[in-house]
């Protein structure tokens, strides 16, 4: 299930909307990831099919990314950072409208160079 609705589901929609993406202005894909997807930060281990299903998104996306190069089709993988919601707990560093607001900084700030690029809420750019 986690594979389905992390990985499969993101590129299938990237794939059905692929027509009108490419005659929009901003001609983008952006697919929310985590950081536990990134195999250079996994020095805790657990989480195997969550943290698995995250790394396959991002290797999906980034693949993606050089696909649609020539065709002026940027792809964005973001990182929301770790947001105080039922998934994160009361624990977590950040609110939800301080991820969204920065993702969407992100986003609105983005150029074709940073396609396929892992990046943080924030802009920071995330090892994978």
């Amino acid at each position: 299930k986690s594979f389905l609705i992390n990985t499969q589901a993101p590129v299938k929609m990237a794939e059905a909307f692929l027509p009108q993406i490419k005659r929009s202005e901003k001609k983008l894909i952006v697919s929310i990831s985590s950081l536990m997807g990134s195999i250079a930060d996994n020095t805790g281990g657990g989480s195997i099919l969550y943290r698995s299903s995250k790394a396959a998104l991002n290797a999906a996306m980034k693949s993606l990314a050089l696909d649609l190069k020539e065709q002026s089709v940027g792809v964005l993988i973001l990182h929301p950072g770790w947001v105080k919601t039922d998934m994160g707990g009361i624990n977590a560093l950040i609110e939800a409208y301080e991820s969204v607001s920065g993702m969407r900084s992100v986003i609105d700030n983005f150029a074709l160079p940073q396609s396929g690029s892992f990046i943080k809420y924030d802009g920071t750019q995330l090892p994978w």
